[in-house]
């Protein structure tokens, strides 16, 4: 009789240990899945590979409309730019200021493969840019 009391607190051990394996498993998912919805959604999305370029005056100017039929301007670019090894590739973004962007300056660009446009660019220090896409710029 005293043996059937004694299985008792045995298997409530074990439930209360299997418990908490499972509330440690159920964290551990919720956890991954923002993570997951990052890598797999956003990155492919709004993330992109660095190129480097220089900005002159290459600009295209373009009076375009607006919805309540205002005339605007666009300043449009088709730039060759260089990757952090030196790869080059033929890039086209405006400017999203209505101005042209201010001349000789270098520019930080991100790229996105999938949806094959540029996203941002921003201005950069020449001292900032890897040594192989320097050289390709000075090259040309």
């Amino acid at each position: 009789m005293l043996t059937d009391y004694a299985i008792i607190p045995s298997v409530m051990e074990e439930w209360q240990m299997s418990k908490k394996i499972w509330i440690s498993f159920i964290t551990v998912i919720i956890l991954l899945i923002p993570l997951c919805g990052y890598e797999l959604w956003y990155v492919p999305n709004y993330g992109g590979d660095d190129y480097y370029t220089y900005v002159g005056d290459s600009y295209k100017e373009i009076i375009e409309k607006d919805d309540s039929g205002n005339d605007y301007k666009e300043y449009y670019y088709n730039q060759k730019a260089y990757d952090r090894n030196g790869n080059e590739k033929l890039l086209k973004f405006d400017s999203a200021l209505g101005r042209p962007i201010k001349e000789n300056n270098y520019l930080k660009v991100k790229y996105n493969n999938k949806h094959a446009e540029v996203i941002s660019w921003e201005k950069i220090d020449k001292n900032n840019i890897p040594r192989k896409p320097l050289e390709q710029i000075l090259e040309k």
